[in-house]
C-alpha cells in the first residue's frame, strides 16, 4: 500500500492512497467464496454452483462489496501508519479501480487541534443572584387574572388607547396591497380579517392604535402608518403604509376580583394566599434556574476567551447545518413561515457559523478537561440518557437503543455526557459571586438528564 499525505489546512490532511492488485485479487477471493457459499441457483444445490456461474450472477455486487472492504481496511490501515486521531469519520473521494484492479482515493481526514489548556479552577464568575419581591409576585398573579378575564362589548362610546378592538385591516403602499407586493410578509402587517388587537402605541404595528382612536363601531378609515427605519421587518422600513380599518365591536376586558373564588378557578380548593406563595416559589425556581444558566455561560465564555485553537473548517460548517435546521425548526413551531425564514437565510446563516464555531471549539477545550480530569460514563450513565431520550421521543428505551446501535450513535451520546460532566466540573470549581467553589463529584447518574453540548461530530458521521 502506497500512502501520499496533503496537508490542506490546520487540522485536515489528505491521504492519498493506492492499493496494489494483488489486495484486490486476495479480497475478491473471500468475497467470491462467500457467495458461493451462500447462492442458491438453478440447477444447483446450495453452495455448488461453479465459481465462474456465481461470478457471472453478482460480479457488481461482489466488486462493490470487496471495494467497500478495501476502503475501510486501507483507511484504518493508513491512519494507523501516519498516527492521526481523526474526530470525524474520514471522507473517501476519488475512488478509481482501474482495470488491472489497483485501487487509488483520497481519504480525508480530520484531527484534533492542538490546544493549551488553561487553568480553569478557579475561574471569578459575578452573576446577580435572583430576589423574588412582592411586586413580581402580583404582577403574576396580574398575569393570570388576564388569562381568566371576561370581554364585554362596549356600546355608546369611540375606541380608547386600551380597548381591544375587533376589526378588518388591509395594508397597501401607493394603491399597491401589501399582500401583492411582499407575498412572504407576515399577515399581522398585510391585513386580517374578524382580527383581535389591543390598543397599544407600538403593537402590533408601530403607530396604527393611535390612528384609530376615536372609531366608533361599524366605522371604516383609512389610517397612514410611518414604520421607523429600524423597524424588525426591513422591508416596511422608512415606508410609508396606508392600512384601511373596519371597525367591527369594541370590547372591554374585566378581571375577576382578587379573591379566593378566583384562586380556586385556578387550583380547586385552594385559596389566594396558597397562590401567591406557589407563584413565589415558581418565580424562585424559575430565578435560580436563570442564575445556573447565567453562571454557566460565563463560564463558557471566559473558557472560549481563555483558549486561541484553529478549528478545522469542515467542522464549523458540518456544526453550522445541524445548528441551521434546528434554528429553522424552532421558528417553523413558533409559526413563522417558510418565505420569512428565506428572506433571512444570510442573517440566520450568520447566526449559525457563528455559533457552531464557538460550539466546536468548547467541545475541544472540554475534551481536553475530560482527559486531564480521567472523566469517564458509567453504563448507569448511559442508560439513564436513552430512557430520557425514549421518554422524549415517545417510545420504549429497547427501541431506541437499538435504533442508536444501528445508526452507530452510542459512543456520540457517551461523548455529549462526558463532555457536559466536564463543563459540570469547571462549573463546580469557579468562584461564583466570591464564594468559595463547591466541587460536585459525579456520581449520580441523573445529574446531567440534558445534554449541555454536543461532541465534535457527534451523531452527524456515525
Amino acid at each position: 500500500m502506497k500512502v501520499t499525505t496533503e496537508q490542506k489546512e490546520t487540522c485536515i490532511v489528505d491521504l492519498h492512497i493506492e492499493l496494489p492488485p494483488d489486495r484486490f485479487h486476495s479480497e475478491w477471493k473471500e468475497v467470491g467464496g462467500e457467495y458461493r457459499r451462500l447462492a442458491n441457483l438453478p440447477g444447483f444445490r446450495k453452495g455448488k454452483a461453479p465459481l465462474a456461474i456465481v461470478e457471472k450472477k453478482y460480479g457488481q455486487d461482489i466488486e462493490q462489496e470487496v471495494t467497500r472492504k478495501l476502503l475501510d481496511a486501507a483507511v484504518r490501515e493508513a491512519i494507523n501508519e501516519q498516527k492521526l486521531g481523526p474526530v470525524q469519520s474520514p471522507n473517501v473521494r476519488d475512488i478509481k479501480l482501474e482495470g488491472d484492479r489497483s485501487l487509488r482515493f483520497t481519504a480525508t481526514i480530520v484531527t484534533r487541534p492542538a490546544i493549551t489548556l488553561p487553568e480553569y479552577k478557579g475561574l471569578q464568575v459575578t452573576v446577580e443572584k435572583p430576589a423574588v419581591d412582592e411586586k413580581q409576585v402580583e404582577e403574576f398573579l396580574e398575569g393570570l387574572r388576564g388569562d381568566l378575564a371576561d370581554f364585554k362589548t362596549v356600546e355608546g362610546r369611540p375606541l380608547a388607547m386600551g380597548d381591544f378592538a375587533v376589526l378588518d385591516y388591509e395594508g397597501s403602499i401607493e394603491g399597491k396591497l401589501l399582500s401583492e407586493t411582499y407575498p412572504d410578509l407576515q399577515p399581522t402587517y398585510t391585513g386580517r380579517k374578524n382580527f383581535w388587537i389591543k390598543l397599544e402605541e407600538e403593537r402590533p404595528i408601530p403607530g396604527l392604535a393611535a390612528a384609530m382612536v376615536g372609531m366608533k363601531a361599524g366605522e371604516t378609515r383609512d389610517c397612514s402608518v410611518s414604520f421607523p427605519t429600524e423597524f424588525g421587518e426591513e422591508k416596511l422600513r422608512g415606508y410609508k403604509v396606508s392600512y384601511k380599518v373596519t371597525l367591527h365591536e369594541i370590547k372591554e376586558r374585566e378581571l375577576p376580583p382578587l379573591d379566593d373564588a378566583f384562586a380556586a378557578k385556578l387550583a380547586p380548593g385552594s385559596t389566594l394566599e396558597k397562590i401567591r406563595e406557589q407563584i413565589r416559589e415558581r418565580l424562585q425556581a424559575n430565578g435560580e434556574e436563570n442564575f445556573t444558566r447565567a453562571v454557566r455561560a460565563d463560564v463558557v465564555k471566559q473558557l472560549l476567551a481563555m483558549v486561541t485553537v484553529d478549528i478545522p473548517s469542515t467542522m464549523v460548517q458540518q456544526e453550522s447545518t445541524s445548528i441551521l435546521k434546528e434554528i429553522i425548526r424552532e421558528n417553523q413551531q413558533r409559526g413563522v413561515s417558510e418565505e420569512e425564514l428565506r428572506s433571512h437565510q444570510e442573517e440566520l446563516l450568520g447566526a449559525a457559523r457563528q455559533s457552531a464555531g464557538d460550539k466546536v471549539k468548547l467541545n475541544f477545550i472540554l475534551g481536553e478537561v475530560i482527559g486531564k480530569e480521567g472523566i469517564s460514563v458509567s453504563r448507569e450513565e448511559l442508560a439513564w440518557r436513552i430512557t430520557n431520550m425514549a421518554e422524549r421521543y415517545q417510545m420504549t428505551p429497547q427501541k431506541l437503543l437499538k435504533e442508536l446501535q444501528k445508526h452507530r450513535a452510542i459512543a456520540g451520546i457517551e461523548e455529549e455526557i462526558a463532555l457536559g460532566k466536564a463543563l459540570d466540573t469547571v462549573v463546580s470549581h469557579a468562584r461564583v459571586n466570591g464564594e468559595d467553589p463547591k466541587p460536585i463529584h459525579h456520581n449520580n447518574p441523573s445529574h446531567d438528564e440534558e445534554p449541555h453540548v454536543h461532541g465534535p461530530g457527534c451523531g452527524h458521521d456515525h
